[in-house]
């Protein structure tokens, strides 16, 4: 079975630059766009509690509908398809690069390409961090009171 590479990078709030916070995981070409959205919120260490999509044609909040892929079950009010497609029939192309909003009130946005496709190892678990670079920071930064 084939696997795909992809190098995550996180681009801030409204991509505005942000924390250094790299991954390259590699998935099994028949898990999805919400099992690569699981991985990155894992290694976030961050709830799962809001709405996302993702932008294959690499520009926030695209015009073209047929490009997003939203959360399971948030596909019809933003007539978008769902991240649950799996990722052998999105046509993905070697250095493609797309865009992963999470949170549409915070937005947080990461850049997300693909590096490139290799085959399954016997053995190993599926998705894998094959790199990390940076350390997972807080969701919800707390504030410190003024004294």
């Amino acid at each position: 079975m084939k696997t795909i590479v992809f190098e995550i990078s996180y681009l801030g709030i409204c991509g505005c630059g942000g924390r250094k916070f790299e991954r390259t995981i590699e998935m099994r070409e028949t898990q999805t766009l919400q099992g690569l959205h699981n991985v990155i919120i894992k290694e976030l260490r961050w709830d799962d509690d809001h709405l996302y999509s993702f932008f294959m044609d690499n520009k926030a909040w695209s015009n073209n509908k047929e490009c997003e892929y939203a959360r399971p079950g948030q596909e019809e009010p933003l007539d978008s398809n769902s991240a649950s497609i799996p990722l052998n029939k999105l046509g993905l192309k070697p250095e493609q690069k797309f865009l992963y909003i999470f949170d549409f009130g915070d937005d947080h946005q990461f850049r997300i390409q693909v590096k490139g496709f290799g085959k399954t190892t016997a053995g190993k678990k599926y998705p894998l961090t094959a790199e990390a670079k940076g350390k997972a920071f807080m969701q919800y930064p707390t504030h410190k009171k003024s004294e």
